[in-house]
């Protein structure tokens, strides 16, 4: 590509009128960003999430949902660049979660489709199987020794 997604220079002459008409710029390219802005402005609308949507809520649910999957795909890519792998697999994506605290809270509850699972880390204490009294019958070292 030789130019951003947001170019709006055209090699068109201008078409002769009274006004002179500005290039139209998408909403995502005044806020800098990659992901539609209008497109979620639709969904959100037709959602029946609220009644009123203000005017900057597209915009942004837009950043936060541009940031999120950043993050995502950024860890997954060095986890697939570890294993070296050159395609980040369902695998790596589960793995960057679980990796991250954060991204964990959020996206824990998440099953992914041939993603495998993971091990679970256990602590060791919980390997105990009775936590009552041992029996008299047992002989401690400090009995022996004080006898």
């Amino acid at each position: 590509m030789t130019g951003s997604l947001c170019d709006t220079e055209s090699s068109e002459e201008p078409e002769p009128s009274c006004r002179i008409r500005r290039p139209k710029t998408t909403r995502s390219c005044r806020a800098g960003l990659i992901f539609p802005v209008s497109r979620i402005d639709r969904f959100l609308r037709k959602g029946d999430y609220a009644e009123r949507i203000g005017s900057g809520a597209s915009v942004y649910m837009a950043a936060v949902l541009q940031y999120l999957t950043y993050d995502i795909v950024d860890t997954a890519g060095n986890i697939a660049e570890n294993d070296n792998k050159r395609r980040i697999a369902p695998r790596h994506l589960q793995r960057a979660i679980s990796n991250d605290s954060e991204l964990h809270c959020l996206l824990g509850g998440i099953t992914f489709p041939q993603g495998n699972t993971l091990p679970k880390n256990r602590p060791a204490t919980s390997t105990k199987k009775g936590k009552g009294k041992k029996s008299g019958k047992s002989v401690r070292a400090k009995d022996i020794v004080a006898a």
